[in-house]
């Protein structure tokens, strides 16, 4: 459920903005370059570690820029997306070291106990990151909602039912 309220076209534009660069770190970043910087890991193997550089230079920017937005002037509808977006963020980076952790314990398990490398990968992908592909999945999916929202002047019931929210209410849908 959410309600909708009457914003500007400025105000939209800058609601979406955290959703927007959430979404391009976990689609552009986390799949695409992912997978063209994978292909080519026996030619440049350090190639690869542009994806988490890229990924923490983006939910470091979101999470920097989320406390700017709550301590600034911006409206309340404004702040509010941040908040969403900040928080999914969070959600993400939380996803990310779990993964991380259980991949590299997996490896070094597997190199511990020396386990052949077809079972090791097969453990580690329905494992690891089986559950983090998923995980990214409806992140993905929350992401384009939100832009969706925020583009229509809609939040979430839980965010417009906060003490500070504005008694501008329009509907709620």
């Amino acid at each position: 459920m959410h309600q909708h309220f009457s914003v500007s076209p400025e105000e939209t534009v800058r609601a979406k903005w955290p959703h927007e660069i959430f979404l391009i770190n976990l689609v552009f970043n986390h799949i695409l370059v992912f997978a063209s910087t994978f292909g080519v890991f026996s030619t440049f193997p350090m190639m690869v570690l542009i994806v988490p550089v890229t990924s923490l230079v983006i939910t470091g920017y979101i999470m920097i820029k989320a406390r700017q937005i709550a301590n600034g002037n911006e409206t309340w509808f404004v702040k509010s997306h941040w908040v969403i977006a900040a928080k999914r963020n969070k959600h993400f980076l939380r996803l990310l070291v779990v993964a991380c952790a259980l991949i590299g314990s997996g490896l070094w398990i597997s190199k511990t106990m020396g386990w052949s490398k077809i079972a090791t990968l097969a453990l580690l992908g329905g494992a690891g990151m089986l559950p983090f592909m998923i995980s990214l999945l409806v992140l993905i999916v929350l992401g384009n909602d939100s832009m969706y929202q925020a583009r229509h002047g809609k939040l979430p019931k839980e965010y417009a039912e906060q003490p500070s929210a504005p008694s501008n209410l329009a509907t709620s849908l």
